[in-house]
């Protein structure tokens, strides 16, 4: 679960990068949000795959294509079905994960607000 968790990580970091280099106050260029929306599915399927397999339960055949395409549905129902009510301590940890990683986007965002 480390390789995945650290995918995450990386992924969040990058996305906040990105985000706080943004020339414009629009945001990310078309092209890299696509690859950012990309890369989010796939990190959210690898790990809930990766997290099956740890936990030796066997998923329906491709339950990856399924959980990159739903990932704000079938992520949180295959927590709550595995881990019951600690889901919310894992997606807590996932909106902590996104929320430290927004931390230089902010910081950018306020040099700039207050350097004007």
């Amino acid at each position: 679960m480390i390789a995945p968790t650290l995918l995450l990580w990386l992924y969040a970091l990058a996305f906040g990068i990105a985000s706080a280099t943004a020339s414009d106050d629009r945001g990310l260029p078309k092209q890299a949000d696509l690859a950012s929306s990309v890369a989010l599915s796939l990190v959210i399927a690898l790990w809930v795959i990766r997290d099956a397999q740890k936990r030796g339960r066997h998923l329906c055949y491709d339950y990856d294509s399924f959980v990159y395409f739903a990932w704000p549905i079938v992520a949180p129902v295959y927590l709550f079905q595995t881990r019951g009510a600690r889901a919310f301590l894992t997606l807590l940890c996932f909106a902590g994960i996104c929320l430290i990683a927004m931390f230089p986007s902010a910081v950018v965002f306020l040099i700039r607000e207050f350097e004007q």
